[in-house]
């Protein structure tokens, strides 16, 4: 009891636990994100297979091509839970942590740099408002957190010579490592030091040594490639600041030029915060890894030159405030994962659906893979990579109602899983197909 006395406990401690008790919130809406879904497939083909896939496996007319999952060791992790618990009812869970440990890292930081509670806990509202649209299932959030663990890493001489390791992993779990060793470049510079330059060459080398091997490289080619289709994926397109979940890092830009004007960020500084800042600005997706390298610093900038005035609060107090968060927030995580009924076809909707191949959109594939693949052959998923602009805009164009005779009749399909906004449902209802399903997000229809 005296030790935690001579921590000077005050409710403002608690300010920086709120935030992260409302990621336990964010984590349990309805989930929307079907993609997830292939990911923990391809998990479950890796360990039957007892190697990584080289070649796409669920697709009727993509099968065999060439195709590497840049995310093997996660989805092997999703495959082996999904069989361990019999499903995805860990998910809700998987996303806290993750979401839970990139903030706390980022928190970490800030706090490192100002040595200021409110800033911190201002900065951490900040981030989890920007954080609240990214508690994504798919791997990429596991990327979310060694972003964070590598900018928290390189404020310490002491631990940054694990840096090469956790990029060692990253490259296993997901492509975007390159955002981590574009990150040690930028300190390297911004320091001059040639320390964190070996550590950027050694960090490039164990990134080759993964189960792809080379093949890392044969991922980011065919992603980078790729940014046509890309480009037809919400995610990917630029952020519209219109939207309030948008609306920090639009702050965010506000407070470094205001700290910039001020003087009151380090010039060289800017050799990280401006490439970082530009970063965010291409797409939706880049927002809030960027504001994970920049938010520390902008927060520095920003904190008060006069000396934060601390004061201990009594114990129970802050212990009873505490617990209320506690509860608020393991209530919130308690919730049961409920699939987003506008981006999963209701079990009735798969019901109306007969064996063999079906028409269907982006959108649900991912969810198809995983529910019903190999009994029934996959159109197209959201795999950029794998099928590139030209694949993407052939399945668009259907959808459109242009060209489906023949895509029909060369895979033998035979009925359609449609939104009920799509012309297609007009053209098909014109050749007399008959519709088995209706609700207000899909359509099935099946040829007479």
């Amino acid at each position: 009891m005296a030790a935690l006395t001579r921590m000077r406990l005050s409710i403002r401690h608690l300010f920086l636990v709120v935030p992260i008790a409302g990621l336990a919130w964010a984590v349990t809406r309805p989930f929307r994100d079907s993609s997830f879904l292939w990911h923990v497939r391809a998990g479950t083909e890796q360990l039957d297979a007892g190697q990584v896939l080289t070649a796409d496996p669920f697709t009727l007319e993509f099968a065999g091509q060439a195709w590497r999952t840049q995310s093997w060791l996660a989805d092997i992790g999703f495959g082996f839970l999904e069989r361990w618990t019999g499903g995805v009812d860990w998910l809700p869970y998987y996303m806290f942590a993750m979401a839970a440990l990139s903030a706390s890292f980022v928190l970490a930081a800030i706090y490192r740099r100002t040595g200021h509670l409110t800033v911190t806990a201002a900065a951490g509202l900040l981030l989890v408002w920007q954080a609240s649209p990214f508690t994504a299932a798919r791997p990429v959030v596991i990327s979310y957190v060694l972003l964070a663990a590598l900018a928290a890493a390189l404020l310490s001489d002491r631990v940054d010579y694990l840096i090469p390791g956790l990029i060692w992993i990253w490259a296993a779990l997901h492509g975007s490592f390159i955002m981590g060793i574009g990150l040690l470049v930028l300190e390297a510079v911004r320091r001059r030091s040639r320390r964190h330059a070996e550590l950027a060459a050694i960090s490039i080398g164990l990134a080759l040594l993964t189960a792809h091997g080379l093949g890392v490289l044969e991922v980011l080619s065919a992603f980078l490639g790729n940014r046509e289709a890309l480009e037809i994926i919400q995610e990917w397109k630029p952020p519209n600041y219109s939207n309030p979940f948008m609306l920090p890092y639009g702050l965010m830009i506000l407070g470094t030029i205001y700290a910039a004007v001020r003087g009151r960020i380090e010039q060289r500084s800017l050799i990280v915060i401006l490439p970082f800042l530009f970063f965010g600005m291409l797409a939706v997706r880049n927002l809030y890894p960027a504001m994970i390298v920049v938010l520390p610093y902008i927060a520095q900038g920003l904190t008060p030159k006069q000396a934060e005035i601390r004061r201990s609060d009594p114990l129970p107090v802050v212990a009873g405030f505490g617990a209320v968060i506690v509860i608020a927030g393991l209530f919130g995580l308690t919730r049961p994962v409920r699939l987003a009924e506008s981006a999963f076809p209701a079990p009735e909707a798969l019901e109306a659906l007969e064996p063999g191949p079906i028409f269907h959109g982006i959108a649900p594939g991912g969810y198809l893979i995983y529910a019903q693949w190999p009994e029934r052959p996959i159109l197209v998923d959201d795999r950029a990579e794998l099928f590139g602009i030209e694949g993407f805009r052939r399945y668009l164009d259907v959808a459109d109602g242009k060209g489906w005779e023949e895509l029909f009749a060369e895979l033998d399909i035979s009925q359609a899983l449609l939104d009920p906004d799509w012309p297609l449902v007009d053209s098909l209802a014109a050749a007399g197909w008959v519709e088995s399903y209706r609700d207000d997000f899909f359509v099935v229809a099946a040829a007479p």
